[in-house]
């Protein structure tokens, strides 16, 4: 059956293009597009590469393959993707369009296509939501995709103007661009004013977003413009309005997926958990494909200790994950540590083999087992055997660290605390709340773990220490700058950078305080190349930090004003560096005047002989 669907479309391309599309013109906008078609069957690859060159167009990439697909948006900038949706081993189109937007290899003004046949509610909905820029289904004609193409390129090709900026994570840059082109009364101005308020929302700017939102509404009442409003209230903490306008938009359309997930947020937000979970429950029923609404249903389930219904919801994210980049070792451990709490051990004994088998010859995987394997143990009657694997997890992690998640962490911390070891979840726990005092979901996702192992106030008072242990550091540095000890203040956050490199607002601080002296006391170059560290570290943790695209641009503003744009940042070598590269000189030093003295020959090492 699959096959004589597949010869209709084959022929159905072929054999009704419009002849009147058959003209070449060098002025053809297709001429000059970079195309992607990925689908895995030849004949299509076919059809649909002659049914391009009738438009004109006679750039085409093929890819069969995810993998290769996205190795080809990785390398080149195309300007259409024409995706087949059934892309094999349960990977679809959709999968690969959220895994593009997430590492950002699509600009603006690329059209990307999902050409299918599937036309089942819950695939159509999964699409809508991802926005690509059509949904064919086979069969088609030329002339359909002609059409289609050219609507949505006319549409696209406005957005060129932000393409570098989005690129590289520039929003201020792009958001700049949006208002220029909305200023002049663009034909996109509105489509310009939805990108501007959406990258408002990304970089924390809420005043910004609701107010550009409530300029569309007061316009023309747009779906996504009250939405954006929503978004907008729930962040500024006004839930009773907020919710009011999310169940207006679902009043008025019960597909809008994003509306579903907000209005989670916000019930999560009130701690009203049983309307959160109701409400994720209500949208996986409508649209099971998104992974993080799965994960996020997951938490929720456990925190309402509704084990079961937690661990459908990591199964299907397990199985929807399983051939795309969002395969994560966190969620068998998370699936298990759900098994365990139910008392069904065999079934997190059997998700600890699946672990091995699936992430053979991976490290952190074989380590999230060994932790799996602990409370299995622990479970069975057996602490001593469950207390030696924890043990032997706790010893590894070192080696490990820099590969682990937070989330892989916090299954540690978890598990000591299950198992007594209490010294290194404290420190655990120590270590992250330091380096993200000022994250509030990853301070509540710890505050969760101590009530899922009876410590709740003690946790909270943990946490609630260390908090403040920052916010004094960070206040003192503050009011050294505020006073014009600018030096001082720049000394002190490279302290604590120092003890806490992974927090993005000492971070950033830092820079801030840097900028602030060499605008006033002239170039460091020491310093500035910290700077440029700094923000690199940022940036590498979240470039849609809020904070980090105003310094960067004022980052950019300073090498600008003093001619070094050609400048390289490179700091200078610790103590340990230096004392390091004088051992190897002195060693190579010594092993030299060994082997002139031994008139060239090899010199032994210590306790062997050369014959």
């Amino acid at each position: 059956m699959k096959d004589q669907q597949l010869s209709a479309s084959y022929q159905t391309l072929v054999n009704r293009t419009n002849p009147k599309l058959m003209t070449h013109d060098d002025q053809n906008p297709y001429s000059s597009k970079l195309i992607l078609i990925i689908d895995s069957v030849p004949e299509m690859q076919r059809a649909l590469t002659m049914t391009l060159a009738s438009f004109g167009a006679n750039k085409v990439e093929f890819a069969t393959r995810p993998g290769d697909a996205m190795a080809k948006l990785a390398r080149y900038s195309f300007d259409i993707v024409l995706c087949d949706f059934d892309l094999g081993n349960g990977y679809d189109g959709l999968h690969l369009l959220e895994e593009a937007k997430t590492r950002n290899l699509l600009k603006q003004s690329c059209v990307f296509m999902i050409v299918s046949g599937e036309r089942r509610s819950q695939r159509v909905l999964a699409a809508a939501e991802l926005e690509p820029d059509g949904y064919l289904i086979k069969p088609f004609t030329g002339e359909q995709l002609r059409v289609r193409l050219d609507r949505a390129m006319r549409r696209r090709e406005a957005f060129r103007c932000v393409d570098d900026a989005l690129k590289q994570n520039d929003l201020l840059v792009a958001i700049n661009s949006c208002n220029d082109r909305i200023s002049q009364g663009d034909e996109f101005a509105l489509d310009f004013m939805r990108l501007r308020g959406s990258l408002s929302l990304k970089i924390g700017d809420y005043l910004s977003a609701k107010s550009l939102y409530e300029e569309v509404m007061a316009i023309k009442a747009q779906p996504w413009a009250q939405l954006g409003l929503a978004k907008s209230l729930t962040q500024l903490k006004q839930y009773d309005e907020a919710k009011v306008m999310f169940d207006e938009v679902l009043s008025k359309n019960g597909r809008v997926m994003e509306a579903y997930d907000w209005l989670a947020k916000l019930y999560e937000a009130q701690n009203d958990m049983s309307a959160a979970q109701e409400t994720l429950e209500n949208a996986v029923q409508l649209s099971p494909l998104a992974i993080r609404r799965q994960k996020e249903l997951a938490e929720v389930a456990v925190q309402n200790h509704d084990y079961d219904t937690a661990e459908r919801a990591l199964k299907k994210t397990i199985d929807v994950a399983k051939y795309s980049v969002y395969r994560a070792v966190e969620d068998y451990a998370a699936l298990a540590r759900v098994q365990i709490a139910k008392g069904d051990l065999q079934s997190a004994n059997q998700t600890a083999g699946t672990v091995r088998r699936e992430f053979r010859h991976n490290a952190v995987a074989e380590w999230m087992a060994t932790i799996i394997d602990s409370q299995v143990f622990k479970k069975q009657g057996q602490p001593h055997r469950g207390r030696e694997l924890l043990d032997e997890a706790i010893k590894r992690m070192p080696e490990l660290e820099e590969k682990l998640s937070q989330q892989a962490k916090m299954e540690l911390i978890q598990a000591c605390y299950a198992q007594g070891r209490e010294d290194v979840g404290n420190s655990m726990v120590q270590q992250i709340v330091r380096n993200n005092h000022d994250n509030q979901h990853v301070l509540e996702r710890l505050t969760r773990i101590y009530e899922q192992v009876d410590r709740l106030e003690v946790g909270k008072q943990l946490i609630a220490e260390n908090v403040q242990s920052v916010v004094d550091i960070n206040n003192q540095a503050v009011r050294l700058a505020q006073s014009g000890q600018l030096e001082d203040a720049v000394q002190m956050f490279m302290q604590a950078v120092e003890e806490l490199p992974q927090n993005q607002q000492i971070l950033l601080n830092a820079v801030n305080a840097i900028l602030a002296m060499v605008h006033r006391k002239g170039w460091h170059e020491t310093h500035m190349a910290h700077a440029y560290h700094f923000l690199e570290r940022v940036r590498q943790m979240d470039p849609l930090n809020g904070k980090y695209q105003k310094l960067q641009h004022s980052y950019r503003q300073v090498i600008e004003q003093h001619g070094k744009q050609q400048w390289t940042p490179v700091l200078p070598k610790t103590e340990e560096e230096l004392a390091a590269e004088a051992a190897a000189a002195e060693e190579a030093a010594a092993q030299a005047a060994a082997l002139k003295a031994n008139k060239g020959k090899p010199v032994p090492a210590p306790g062997k002989t050369v014959s």
